[in-house]
């Protein structure tokens, strides 16, 4: 192979890569955009093309924006991931729980004085669950935990002031879990764990005294009322003892006299009236009982207290004092954590505002109060009504009983009376004081087996595990949470950027061209990084050398076939690499021994002027306005058999000229006087040079450049000059990473004559 006799040592520089760089110095506006044929039977149907122009983001396609994009992926990553960690950390502080387990029994005695206890029915207990977390949740309640000294002095209450009482409610829940009968009263949150478990056990305890604490005092009044019902019925049988005693005195000792059946009867019977005499009184004592607990627990201040709370819980004009403390409450934490001084002022503001609106709170409050309490008492009270009428409808109903009992005992009585028999009071004294014996025992028994002090065996409500504290989200837990998150908003920012990328469609790979648009790949050239990487003998320059000969073998061959003798390179946009291929294919043909000139075409931008090293002036733009000959215009390089045109000093008559069919008879010469044309031309989208110049050539060249060219600016080139009737010869993809050929750079790298272009870098 001929080498290049070169152009005083120079070489051709590839040039910078640069986006979205629109043609400058432009003397003529472009005219209006070019048709793309094919546009559909139907008017306002554009052509789908080939899916390269309209598929889905893949996985490739991902990969190659981000190698486009990777420092902006990079960047914007890295802060989305930092704010979304931040972001997570806010939302996923250091937290515990706090929980305690108290036991409802589901069971109730039949009265309040019977040892007997009878299931409660699901509806029943489903009310006693509901009235327990009512209780335990209730304002006086809630207010008897936190005045404790121990509790009153924690940081967790002493943060939350003045609306303690608001957070406490809001933050501590209280449950059956799995609808059994374990009550279940939980905290999660930032707070000391160990803060928290003082204030959940001073709550349960507050809970005890004043609830369980009422149950156990019932309890007491009742063995009272019972332990008083046992002593006189230890009179009446000491009593009825002695006069058994003196009667068996009289009878001279006798202590079971001899009495018929009919006697034996009466005697039993008279048993049975008495029992069930005594369970009649006894019932009327647990009626008196009742009656004096209900009476107590209605018009105690407690029940009061607890009306007035439920009626002020629900008051509208309170709900809306609260829920303006937590709006100046949640401004308060959120400028707290954007600022880093604790007592900014508007954060002094704020807390103004809450002591404003709590002081308002509490001066309403105290008049609601005062006004609920003097309408509670003024008012009649219905519950109250309603105890006093069944205390006195069962009373009356008692009464008549034991009245018509005693009439049937007395009856018995006269019975025996009438039956003469000396003996007969004896008897039935005798069996009185057997069955006050038996009953005697049993109530002492029960008194002995009822124990009231300490255990609580007796109580619906036990304590089963006092607060303990368990890590919800711990240290590792959150840093996992924020790992997590700050990898997914990296790789979701890193998609957002390759999304945006995409929708540009830049060019990837020579397989887009050729496979993806259906355009013939004539060649790949190289990418060049700097000015150093194109030294004469450098790697770079021996594969863009020799990259520009395969697209010259692949001319030649096409020629030999069909003429391509006059060949356009131009690019659909600007800074593409037109330049560097044609006057690279011009020095390859050269080296092939052909007779070639080299046309800069590009009147409005021209550039191989500077590459060669000549005058700017008679060159194509005078020969259009035929001001010169085509003699003048064609000058000698310093490169054995090329021949050079420059562009010219443009102007508006050479772009009519041009337009106007006047390089038909200059074609028509040069196609005799040289074996190849190679012309530089214009941006084919935007500018109408390359396309009126195309008329008159052989074949179209366009080059392209990775990362740069986009996938739809180069399939509307190549539509573009289909439709005009210029054949499009093939693509040259330039900008492509390469690995060098040991092969090409030994012969390159090696002793040589040649000279190279000039470097220059093509606007």
């Amino acid at each position: 192979m001929k080498q290049d006799s070169g152009f005083n040592g120079s070489e051709v520089m590839y040039p910078p890569m640069t986006v979205d760089h629109e043609p400058t110095h432009s003397m003529v506006p472009a005219g209006a955009p070019y048709a793309v044929p094919g546009a559909g039977a139907f008017p306002g149907m554009q052509p789908r093309g080939p899916e390269i122009l309209s598929g889905p983001l893949n996985q490739t396609w991902i990969l190659n924006c981000l190698r486009r994009r990777w420092l902006a992926a990079l960047l914007l990553g890295t802060l989305g991931a930092i704010l979304a960690g931040l972001l997570l950390m806010w939302l996923f502080p250091l937290s515990s729980q706090v929980v305690s387990y108290l036991q409802l029994e589901d069971q109730e005695a039949e009265n309040i004085l019977d040892d007997k206890p009878r299931p409660m029915n699901p509806k029943e207990f489903e009310i006693f669950q509901q009235t327990q977390l009512t209780l335990l949740k209730s304002q006086y309640v809630l207010t008897a935990a936190l005045t404790r000294r121990d509790v009153a002095e924690t940081n967790a209450v002493v943060s939350n002031r003045p609306d303690e009482l608001v957070w406490l409610n809001d933050e501590l829940k209280a449950s059956f879990p799995g609808e059994s009968k374990i009550l279940m009263i939980s905290y999660e949150g930032e707070e000391d764990p160990e803060e928290m478990k003082l204030i959940i056990d001073a709550v349960v305890d507050a809970y005890q005294d004043e609830v369980v604490t009422a149950e156990r005092i019932s309890k007491t009044e009742a063995h009272t009322a019972m332990e008083k019902l046992h002593k006189q019925l230890r009179e009446e049988l000491r009593e009825k003892i002695d006069k058994m005693q003196t009667l068996q005195q009289e009878f001279k000792g006798v202590s079971s006299p001899n009495a018929p059946a009919e006697l034996n009867m009466l005697i039993r019977d008279i048993g049975t009236i008495q029992q069930r005499m005594f369970d009649a009184k006894e019932e009327l004592v647990n009626l008196e009982v009742n009656r004096e607990l209900q009476t107590r627990s209605i018009q105690s201040p407690a029940a009061m207290k607890q009306a007035v709370a439920e009626e002020l819980d629900k008051d509208p004009t309170l709900l809306g004092y609260q829920q303006e403390k937590y709006a100046l409450s949640q401004q308060i934490r959120q400028l707290q954590s954007m600022t880093k001084g604790p007592t900014s002022p508007e954060i002094r503001r704020l807390q103004q505002s809450i002591q404003s609106v709590s002081a308002a709170e509490q001066q309403y409050r105290s008049e609601m109060e005062s006004e609920l309490i003097k309408q509670y008492k003024n008012a009649p009270n219905d519950a109250m009504q309603l105890v006093m009428t069944e205390y006195l409808m069962r009373r009356k109903a008692l009464e008549q009983s034991l009245a018509e009992l005693q009439n049937e005992l007395d009856l018995k009585k006269e019975e025996i009376e009438a039956l003469g028999q000396e003996n007969g009071e004896l008897a039935m004294l005798q069996a009185e004081v057997e069955q006050l014996k038996e009953i005697e025992q049993q109530m002492d028994w029960r008194l002995r087996g009822w124990r009231i002090g300490d255990d609580t065996s007796g109580e619906r409500i036990k304590v089963m595990q006092k607060a303990f504290a368990s890590e919800k989200i711990n240290v590792y837990q959150r840093y996992a949470i924020v790992g997590i998150g700050g990898l997914g908003a990296f790789f979701l920012t890193c998609y957002g950027v390759a999304l945006l990328e995409f929708r540009r469609r830049k060019l990837n790979s020579p397989e887009d061209v050729d496979e993806g648009l259906g355009i013939r790949v004539l060649g790949v050239l190289p990418s060049v990084a700097s000015r150093k990487s194109m030294s004469p003998g450098s790697t770079t320059a021996a594969q863009l050398s020799e990259s520009i000969d395969n697209v010259r073998a692949t001319l030649m061959h096409d020629s030999t076939s069909r003429p391509r003798q006059i060949v356009l390179v131009a690019s659909p946009s600007s800074m593409e690499g037109s330049t560097t291929v044609a006057s690279h294919l011009a020095l390859s043909l050269t080296r092939a021994g052909r007779r070639t000139l080299l046309i800069d075409g590009d009147l409005r931008d021209p550039s191989l002027h500077k590459l060669f090293g000549m005058p700017l002036d008679d060159g194509v733009s005078e020969l259009l306005r035929s001001e010169i000959e085509i003699t003048d215009a064609i000058r000698p390089t310093s490169t054995e058999g090329l021949w050079m045109m420059t562009a010219g000093q443009c102007d508006m008559d050479s772009i009519h000229a041009l337009a106007a069919g006047q390089l038909q008879p200059i074609f028509e010469k040069l196609r005799s006087e040289f074996d190849f044309v190679i012309i530089d031309g214009a941006p084919v989208l935007g500018l109408s040079d390359s396309l009126s110049i195309g008329q008159y050539i052989d074949g179209a060249i366009l080059t392209v450049l990775r990362d740069h060219s986009g996938v739809k600016s180069i399939y509307q080139a190549s539509e573009l000059l289909k439709s005009l009737g210029i054949r499009l010869i093939g693509c040259v993809v330039n900008g492509m990473p390469f690995k060098a050929d040991r092969r090409i750079t030994r012969i390159q790298s090696g002793p040589s004559k040649a000279k190279r272009l000039p470097a220059a870098t093509e606007n």
